[in-house]
Parts: C-alpha cells; structure tokens; sequence
C-alpha cells in the first residue's frame, strides 16, 4: 500500500470513492480537477491517495481554513472504498494529512462527513468530537412551484449579477452561519475560484436583487441528474421577507429543466429558519451530515 500525492488521472477513482461515502455529494472529475488547481498557496491544501499497486482505494485531503479569521484553524478529510475498509488505509491518510496540518501550524481541524455509526466509532477512537449536526435532506425539484417576490425585488441568474455583486451579499449572509469557526473571512480570490468551478451552475444558481443589489442568493451544483445546493443567504436587513425561499424555488425548477431528479442540502441544527424553509420547499430527511473537530498534537 502507498500514500502518495493525488494526480490529474485519480480524478474517477477519486469521485468514485467520495460518491460512495456519501452519495448526495455532487462532484464531476473535472470538478475535482478544478478544487486540486485553484487552492491558494496559503491554504497549504494537501491532496493524497491511498494506491494499491495500480488502483486508488482511499482518499485524504487537507488545508488550512482560509475563512475565518480564528488562527490555526484547518480542515480534513478521509474517505476509503467500501470494499477496503478496516485494513488501517483510513487510518493511514488520516496519519499524513495530520502530520502536514501541524507543519504548516494548525492547532485543530474539523471534518464534515455524511455520518455512518461505523464512521462515528473510527472518528472517536482517534479523538474526534461532534462539533455540529445537522438532517442531510432532499427533493425532487420537479414538484416545487413557481415563486414570486415582493413589489420592489427581481430575480436573475448569479452570472447576470456578476461575482463582486454576489461576493458583498455571500460575506454579509456567511458570517451568522453556524460552524465551529466563524465564517468572517472569506477571501475574494477564493470566491472567483469558486466562481470558475465546473460544477456550478451560474445560470441555475439564483439572486433577488433590489435594483442592482443582491439580497438573497443561492448557489446549486450540478452533475447529471444529480445537484447540490451550495450557500444560500439573505441580508440581514432583508431576512423574513421570504427572499431565500423563493430563490431557492427559481433554482429549483431552473435545475428540473436541466433533467436533475433529486437536490440535496443539509443545515445545521442551530439553523432554524433555513431548516423551516427547506421544510416549506418538501425537504425530506435522507441521513445525517456532521462537522467533527479535534485539537491537533493531542492522541
């Protein structure tokens, strides 16, 4: 067995794995691709596989925290092929990522991970703890009717508002998201990489606007019939209007006319009035994501 960096030609094997472990992750090869080229150089971000001879059986991926301005923050991530599973491969990536984490100087890493009571078990034994939890739920977006706004707003595709519009609205909305690390940083070379990603949808993915101001947003990422919702916001000023809900809704069919059949998304527990809209819009409750942590130098 080898642990060695992640290549351009891993990129099936990759999202193969991944897929397995958590089946609402939306992601393409190019996708992935996109994710391995665009990291800052700051971020420190380490992509690696777990190859026996010819084939990929286990992946890893880490970096530094680049949107919070709490210091030592990171992240991290490991997934194994079924298949492979309790034979130390997990265990292995998860050894190196952590290694490279506290070179570079993080203190603590989180996960984010579609839970399993098999993973949970693994995650503890090497000293994780849940951070927050939140329902992993879906729908099909073919059901969800059209929506309408206030006197006043109109929607528009994200592409039309452009990204320096959308980035003011992502800042403002991001900073009240629950996470372990406050979301109060989030560097504008970042938010164009994401703004160039393959598996975005810039014309699904929606804005309200009051006259050329985005108040509300959401992002959707699709591959095939599958999409994922990414962010999705208001302004403070302009919250219980029901702007979010009906950007969510435009998205929504926008991707059932693209042929999707299921949206996935998640929140955390702490995240009443999105948990509310997505019951509104007939979200319903497939399995369970969750953001472990730990403190790194510790067992």
């Amino acid at each position: 067995m080898e642990i060695r960096p992640a290549v351009d030609t891993d990129a099936t094997a990759v999202c193969r794995i991944i897929r397995e472990a958590d089946d609402a992750r939306v992601i393409s090869e190019a996708g992935w691709i996109h994710w391995r080229h665009t990291a800052a150089p700051d971020e420190h971000a380490l992509h690696l596989v777990a190859a026996d001879g010819s084939e990929v059986v286990g992946v890893g991926v880490c970096g530094l925290n680049r949107w919070t301005s709490s210091p030592g923050a990171a992240w991290c991530g490991v997934a194994v092929a079924g298949s492979r599973r309790r034979q130390g491969i997990g265990s292995a990536l998860l050894d190196a990522l952590l290694q490279t984490l506290e070179g570079v100087g993080a203190t603590r890493a989180t996960g984010f991970v579609r839970f399993s009571e098999e993973g949970e078990r693994w995650a503890t034994a090497r000293g994780w703890e849940r951070k927050l939890t939140g329902p992993l739920i879906a729908v099909d977006p073919r059901t969800i009717p059209e929506a309408s706004l206030p006197a006043g707003f109109h929607f528009a595709p994200m592409a039309e508002a452009g990204p320096e519009a959308v980035y003011d609205a992502v800042v403002e909305a991001a900073r009240d998201e629950p996470r372990p690390e406050p979301i109060d940083s989030i560097p504008y070379d970042d938010f164009i990489s994401e703004w160039s990603h393959p598996d975005v949808d810039f014309q699904v993915s929606t804005v309200v606007c009051e006259g050329d101001r985005v108040v509300a947003f959401t992002e959707m990422r699709l591959v095939d019939d599958r999409a994922q919702h990414g962010f999705t916001g208001t302004r403070r000023d302009y919250r219980g209007r029901g702007l979010a809900t009906a950007a969510k809704c435009v998205a929504l069919r926008a991707a059932a006319s693209r042929g999707v059949t299921r949206v996935t998304t998640s929140n955390a527990e702490e995240n009443v009035s999105m948990r509310a809209v997505n019951r509104k819009l007939g979200f319903v409750p497939i399995g369970e994501h969750v953001i472990f942590g730990r403190d790194l130098g510790s067992p």
